[in-house]
Order: C-alpha cells, then sequence, then structure tokens
C-alpha cells in the first residue's frame, strides 16, 4: 500500500525554476550590452559556460558555510572575467547588479512544471525549501506564476540554516504544522535535497532530470516533473 503524504516540500532552482534557461538569456543580454565580443578572446556559449562553472563552485562554498551572499555577489563575475583571462574588468560588480536584477525576472520553467502543480495543488498543501536568498526568490516565485501554489516559502535567510542542515527541515516542517512521516521533498540537488531529507527523516523524490549517476537510495527517482502524477 503507497504511503500518503500530508504535505510536499519542494526546492525552487533547477526544479520548478529553470535557472540554466533564466541565465543563459540574461548572461547572452549581458554579453551584448557590455559589448564583450569586443574583447575577441571567447563568444556567447563560453562566456555562459564559464558563468555556471564559476556559479556552481561559489553555491557550493556557500553550501558549505564558507562563504555569504555578499561573497558571491562580488566575486562572481570578477571571476568568470578572470577565467576567461580578462584581466582587471572595470565592469564586473555593475555586470553583477544587473544580472541580479534582470535573472529572477525570468520566467522559464522546468518542463511540466505548471502542469505538475495544478495536479498537486488540488490535494496537498505545498510549500517551498530553497537556500535562495529572501528578495530573489521572491521575484522568481512572482515573475514565474508559481507564489500561487504554495503556501510559504521557506529560505536558509528565513530559518537561519541552510540545506542540507536539519534545522531548515525542521523549520519549513513546524511552519507547516507537519511531522517527517507526513511529508515528502522534492528535488535535484542529491546533497541539499536529499541528502538533507534524510537526515531529517522525510521522505524524498530525486528529481534527476540529467539522467546522474549518484551513490544514493531516494525514496522514488523521476526524470520529469509530470511523474509525480504517477506517484502522487
Amino acid at each position: 500500500m503507497r504511503k500518503t503524504y500530508k504535505h510536499l516540500f519542494f526546492d525552487l532552482d533547477h526544479t520548478l525554476w529553470d535557472h540554466v534557461a533564466n541565465a543563459n538569456e540574461t548572461l547572452e543580454e549581458l554579453f551584448h550590452e557590455f559589448n564583450l565580443a569586443g574583447y575577441g578572446k571567447f563568444d556567447i556559449p563560453t562566456f555562459q559556460e564559464a558563468f555556471h562553472t564559476i556559479n556552481q563552485g561559489l553555491w557550493h562554498q556557500y553550501h558549505q558555510g564558507q562563504v555569504d551572499q555578499l561573497y558571491i555577489r562580488k566575486e562572481r563575475f570578477k571571476r568568470v572575467m578572470e577565467s576567461l583571462k580578462i584581466q582587471d574588468f572595470q565592469h564586473s560588480e555593475i555586470m553583477g547588479a544587473q544580472y541580479l536584477s534582470a535573472c529572477p525576472r525570468k520566467g522559464y520553467l522546468m518542463p511540466y512544471a505548471i502542469e505538475t502543480l495544478e495536479y498537486l495543488q488540488a490535494r496537498y498543501p505545498m510549500s517551498i525549501i530553497t537556500n535562495g536568498f529572501d528578495e530573489i526568490q521572491d521575484v522568481k516565485m512572482s515573475t514565474s506564476g508559481l507564489t500561487k501554489y504554495f503556501n510559504s516559502v521557506v529560505t536558509s535567510e528565513k530559518a537561519g540554516s541552510l540545506k542540507p542542515h536539519k534545522e531548515i527541515f525542521d523549520f519549513a516542517m513546524k511552519k507547516a504544522a507537519a511531522n517527517a512521516t507526513e511529508c515528502l521533498m522534492i528535488g535535484d540537488n542529491p546533497v541539499t535535497d536529499i541528502g538533507g531529507a534524510i537526515n531529517s527523516g522525510i521522505d524524498q523524490v530525486y528529481y534527476n532530470s540529467r539522467s546522474c549517476q549518484d551513490q544514493m537510495q531516494p525514496t522514488f527517482t523521476i526524470e520529469q516533473l509530470i511523474d509525480l502524477k504517477k506517484l502522487l
């Protein structure tokens, strides 16, 4: 007999909100606005790839508690330009500020996100648990039309704790008035989402859209969000 859940927790970035698509469109706009073609050393895809590599590394450090959000904002595009062999780039902080202003206002979602949420909303109360920053995540939710599907958005800032630490999940469960055995966490990150939920005694759905080979055994694994309709 399939277990019945009373509350669903979703990650936001890469699970519902398509970070790669939204970032890539923003980066292409910045490439043209700052005339980066004039440097003659890289094209748009190279710029995008450099950003994603640097950004992923900085967020990994953030998840480990090694850097804060201000550090990411100040360092991100400086490191991107340095990785592209552009030294002493004068506009990295301005570019970073414009990225933060523009990217959250992009509305690309992961495939089947709205269809899946429409189905689930009629059956479960739902919340977001995200390590993203309050002001940024609020804009993403509003612009992409996700806000109406969720009872609350629990950020690491609000909880005073980052995924995968147990405290942020405890904070979310208290806010949802639910206990661990009643909840299900859906996310794409095997460490912060799935590992964090496991450590908190919460069942998990690993959204493995890239068919990664990870050494773990989540409660469920899906490759498309729409597969949640079969589980729930």
